[in-house]
C-alpha cells in the first residue's frame, strides 16, 4: 500500500473524500493557487542553483530566471498580474534573507519513495538543509498571507511525516523542522526527536490499517467541507444516498 501524508490526512478528514479522490478518482476542478506555488518553488530552487556557483546571488539573475518560469516571452501580460508581482516581492525578500543566513541546502524539491514495513512511503520535501553534527533540517514553504500567532511547526504532523520519510528514504537524521512563511520572511522552527518518530509511526500504522479495513466510506462533516470539491456527490450535502459502485477490489487498490 502506497502511503503519502495527503492520503492519510484526507482519510482522517473524511473517508468518503478519500474514496472519491484516490479510489474512484473523480475529476476535480483545478486549484488556481497551485500554479502560483509551483512557479515560486521553481524560482526558489533556481536561486540555490545560482548560489552554488560562488555563494552569491544577484537579484537580476534571479528575476531573469523567474521570468522564464512564467514564460513571459510568450505571455508578457502576466507581468502586470498580482500573482507575478507577489512572487517577485517574495523572491526579493528570500534573496535578502538567505544571503544573511548562509544555510546550505542538501536537497531541493526532493521526491522520496521508500519501503516501510508493509507500506511504501512517498512524498516531496520542499527543502532539506545541512545542520550540525551530521544532522539536517526539513523546511516546508508556506504562502499564507497571515502569520500564525503560535508556532505550528511544533505540532505539524506533515513535518513529522517528512521526518520519518527523510530518515527511512534518505538515511538522514532530522534535528529540526521549519515552516518558512515566504510572504513574511519568517521561519517557525521546532525540534524533532525519536519520540516524534514513534508517534508518527503509530499514526501511519493506525491510519493505513483503517484505510485497508474501511468498507462504509461514510462522509464526515467538518472544517474540510469548506474546500471539498465533492459537494455534489456527498450524501451529507445532497440528502441522497450515493449509488453503490463496485469499481474496485480492496486487495488490488491502485495505490
Amino acid at each position: 500500500m502506497q502511503v503519502s501524508y495527503n492520503k492519510l490526512k484526507t482519510f482522517g478528514e473524511c473517508p468518503l473524500k478519500y474514496r472519491l479522490t484516490y479510489v474512484e478518482r473523480l475529476p476535480r476542478p483545478p486549484i488556481a493557487w497551485l500554479g502560483f506555488q509551483r512557479r515560486v518553488h521553481l524560482a526558489l530552487a533556481r536561486y540555490h542553483d545560482i548560489a552554488k556557483r560562488d555563494g552569491t546571488v544577484r537579484i537580476d539573475e534571479l528575476l531573469s530566471a523567474y521570468e522564464k518560469v512564467w514564460e513571459l516571452d510568450k505571455y508578457p501580460d502576466l507581468r502586470d498580474g498580482t500573482e507575478y508581482q507577489d512572487g517577485e516581492e517574495i523572491l526579493r525578500m528570500y534573496c535578502d534573507n538567505e544571503q544573511r543566513k548562509r544555510r546550505v541546502p542538501a536537497y531541493l524539491e526532493k521526491k522520496v519513495r521508500c519501503n516501510f514495513g508493509p507500506y511504501v512511503l512517498t512524498g516531496k520535501v520542499d527543502r532539506i538543509d545541512f545542520g550540525e553534527d551530521d544532522k539536517y533540517s526539513v523546511v516546508d514553504y508556506k504562502l499564507d498571507r497571515k502569520l500564525p500567532p503560535a508556532n505550528p511547526a511544533a505540532v505539524d504532523r506533515q513535518l513529522s511525516f517528512y521526518q520519518l520519510l527523510v530518515r527511512e528514504g534518505l538515511g538522514l537524521t532530522v534535528d529540526d523542522v521549519r515552516l518558512y512563511y515566504l510572504r513574511h520572511g519568517v521561519e517557525k522552527a521546532a525540534p524533532r526527536t525519536r519520540e516524534h518518530l514513534h508517534e508518527t509511526v503509530a499514526w501511519v500504522d493506525d491510519t493505513a490499517a483503517a484505510i485497508q479495513k474501511e468498507r462504509r466510506w461514510a462522509p464526515c462533516e467538518g472544517d474540510a467541507c469548506k474546500t471539498c470539491p465533492f459537494f455534489k456527490q456527498c450524501p451529507a450535502k445532497t440528502g441522497h444516498a450515493r449509488e453503490s459502485r463496485e469499481v474496485w477490489a480492496q486487495a488490488v487498490l491502485p495505490w
